[in-house]
This record gives C-alpha cells, structure tokens and sequence, in this order.
C-alpha cells in the first residue's frame, strides 16, 4: 500500500515542470495568451505571470474552501444567536478577502470580467430583434443572418407583424426558452411621444431576462428614432418612368439580400416590391403615408394605380396595413427643356452657376469660399420628378447632401440643398440652404 501511495503522489520535479490542475493550466493559458497580444513577453515576463497567477489562484481556492467550511457551520449552528453572527461576520470577511483577489487576478491576467445585460458582440448573436413602439403597438422586426454591422444601412429585417404588447412579450419569453436563440440583443425604437412606454417596456423585457436566467447573454438597448422624414414616402411618375429617394444607407442591403443596390433614381419594375420593403421594414418609418405623384399619360396613370396596389398588399402581408396609407396625386409635369441649360446664381449661396446638360449630367461651378468638395467645376448627375429635378453630386461632408430644384412664377430656378431622411422625403439642410438662378442661355 505504502509503494502504490508512493507512486501515486508527483515528484518536486514534476510539480514545478507541470501543471496538473486543468483550472490552474487554463488561467495560465488565457494570461499568456493577452499578454501576447500586446506585445512580445520576455521569458522573465513570463515567468513573473506565471507565478503572480499560481498564487492568486492558490488563495481563491483556499478560500473558496474556508468559506464552503464557515457556511457548513452556520448551516449546522444551534448554537446562541451570538455564535450564528459571528459565523456571518466571518463568511462576509472571507467574502471580501476572495472578491480582492480575484480583481488582483483579473488585473495580473488583463482581464475585463462579463456582467449582465453587457454589449453582445455581433458576430456572437442568434437572435437579434426590433422593436418599434408605437401608440398602436408595437412593429416587432427580426434581424436575418448574416448580422453584418451596428449600422440600421446594413440590416435586413423581417416584420412579424403590429402586436400587442402582451403578444411581443410573448415572442420574446419563446426566444429566450431556446439557448440556441442566445446570445440575443433586443433594440428598442421610439420617438420622443412613445418615451414612456418605451421604458416601461423596457423593465417588462428586462424582468422577463431575469426570470430566464439569460442576464449573462442579453442586451437590451432604447433606441431614440433621429432624422425619420416627413411621415410621407413618395413615388413620383412621369412619362412611364418611376423614380424615387433613399438615403445613402439604403445602398448597403436590400430586403432580398441580393447584390444590386437600392439607390435614389428610376425604380426597375421588376424592384418596385424592394424599395416598398426598404421603407416599411426600417423601424422607426411606420406609420407612413406614400404619395405617388403622376403625369396624365395613360401609361403613368396605370403605373400609379399597380404601385398604390402593391404598396397596400405588401404592407397587409407585413401585418401593418393600418399603418400605411396610400395617396394618387395627379401632377402636371414640367417639360424637361424648362429644366435645361445654363442657370447663373442671383442669389448668395455655395453655387455660382448650374448647367443641366441633356445627357443626364449637370455641373456646378462653385462660388469663391464655397465648402463644397472638389475642384472649382464638380460634375454630377439630374434626372426629373414630374414637378422637380433633383442633383447629385456627390457632396459628401458630414452626410449626403443633394439638391432639389423648380420654377417658380419669374421663371427662375429655386434649388434646395438638403439630405435624404430614411422615409425617403427630402430635407433643406437650414437657413441659406436655398439659392435662386436665371438662366443664362
């Protein structure tokens, strides 16, 4: 017996060469490894991280077993009440001692410790959803994989429908039942009239978190909706051709998830059913009202008629047809060669002169001072509403800037520098966003 005691306890040699405690092993490992990260250790180094970990972790075991034994004892106390609190005072103490070390251990390793309801890391998610709190409910929006970005341009959503706010706690106990639906984050979308139901709805979801015992892989955030639109989204037709207006953003990701580009400009009929989706599935953009603005020939009449269809068809398969409603409005175009030509500014402002060129091209000559980008002639591209033209050149500063103009009674050119908001209505940037010019040839 004494030979088998023997063989069975490790040599000096063999407890410093080696580490047999999995847990002690792990901690070295992960030590080592942040250490690496930041820059090459020397052997020194390592060694000192070695030892500082070793002997952390040595006193948190001791101490996890002093306090296994202090708890035993006041579990099994019948002893006077004196006795019970002193064994109390003496967990609390030991408690106290071991919290201190594992900082100093979290410290040693470089380690930032997880808490509850931290940020989830996108690439970590199974479950990411939105939530759009409105007076009539709440629009619940899943996110679809791949998550490519924090970024509202780079999600593609699924709408599950306007539900009660009994019905969306419902959705979101079902999720968090499943560990294959964690790690999940759950965005919260109001505007400042839903502020109070939104942070009531807020506590409901975190209360439900905890009853799941998911505190550790849930995130819940507000989400204060900025810079929506007008309430109106607008198709305009003219000469059988429908064109419309998106944010910047709304390049990064169609509904469909395909590869080409949802993009201000002319709709091909066969994306009309994406650039509806791109609006209605953008949390914060319901209720929305479409106008579709169209000339009197007869096929811009018919084109209207299938849109406003369409429109109201998608928005009843979403589960939110009473949020969206849809306006024909009848326009009389103006002819393209109003537009055309060489327009000089007789107003101040950041545009000396426009020239709208017939190829579908148009170039603004800066004014002296101007913070437009690029040289003093900055090339763009036109194409008409049936009451407007819009222009694009690229301005890019602290966002997409573009223009919008039209004749007024004098004849002359008001343009309009503004931003794309994401209902897709147009925005004036401010006070001196609006310069006038009569045409010069």
């Amino acid at each position: 017996m004494a030979a088998i005691a023997r063989s069975d306890t490790p040599s000096v040699l063999d407890l410093v060469q080696n580490v047999n405690d999995p847990e002690l092993g792990e901690l070295i490992r992960v030590a080592l490894e942040i250490q690496a990260k930041s820059h090459n250790p020397s052997q020194e180094e390592i060694l000192e991280l070695t030892n500082k970990v070793t002997l952390s972790y040595t006193q948190i075991k001791l101490l996890n077993q002093q306090i296994q034994e202090v708890s035993r004892k006041i579990s099994a106390n019948t002893g006077p009440v004196e006795m019970h609190y002193s064994l109390l005072l003496a967990k609390t103490e030991l408690e106290a001692k071991r919290m201190t070390e594992v900082a100093n251990l979290r410290k040693v390793m470089g380690i930032t410790p997880r808490h509850p309801f931290e940020k989830q890391p996108i690439e970590s998610l199974n479950t990411w959803i939105h939530l759009h709190v409105l007076d009539q409910g709440v629009h619940v929006l899943d996110s679809l994989k791949p998550y490519t970005g924090p970024w509202w341009g780079y999600w593609r959503l699924k709408s599950l429908g306007l539900l009660s706010e009994r019905e969306m706690l419902d959705v979101v106990r079902e999720r968090l039942q499943k560990k294959t639906n964690l790690p999940i984050r759950i965005e919260i979308h109001h505007t400042a009239a839903t502020s109070s139901s939104a942070q009531d709805l807020h506590g409901k979801i975190v209360s439900l978190i905890k009853e799941a015992n998911c505190q550790m892989e849930a995130e819940v955030n507000l989400e204060l909706s900025k810079y929506i639109g007008s309430g109106e989204s607008t198709f305009f037709i003219r000469e059988g051709t429908i064109t419309t207006f998106h944010p910047a953003a709304a390049a990064k990701q169609r509904p469909d998830g395909g590869s080409k580009s949802i993009l201000t400009g002319v709709v091909e009929p066969n994306d009309l059913d994406q650039h509806i989706l791109w609006r209605l599935l953008q949390p914060g953009n319901i209720p929305l009202k479409f106008r579709i603005e169209y000339d009197h020939d007869q096929t811009s009449t018919r084109l209207a008629r299938q849109t406003a269809d369409r429109i109201s068809a998608i928005a009843k398969d979403l589960g939110i047809g009473e949020l969206v409603d849809v306006e024909r409005i009848l326009v009389e175009s103006v002819l393209e060669s109003t537009f055309l030509g060489r327009w000089q500014a007789i107003t101040r402002g950041e545009v000396q002169a426009i020239d709208i060129q017939p190829t579908g091209e148009c170039i603004f000559v800066k004014s002296p001072g101007s913070k437009i980008p690029g040289g003093t002639s900055v090339p763009g591209r036109w194409f008409l509403t049936p009451k407007e033209v819009f222009m694009d050149i690229k301005e890019y500063l602290d966002t997409h800037y573009v223009y919008l103009g039209h004749i007024d009674k004098q004849g002359n050119l008001v343009v309009s520098r503004g931003v794309i908001y994401r209902q897709g209505s147009f925005h004036g940037s401010g006070s001196g966003s609006t310069m006038v010019f009569k045409r010069v040839y």
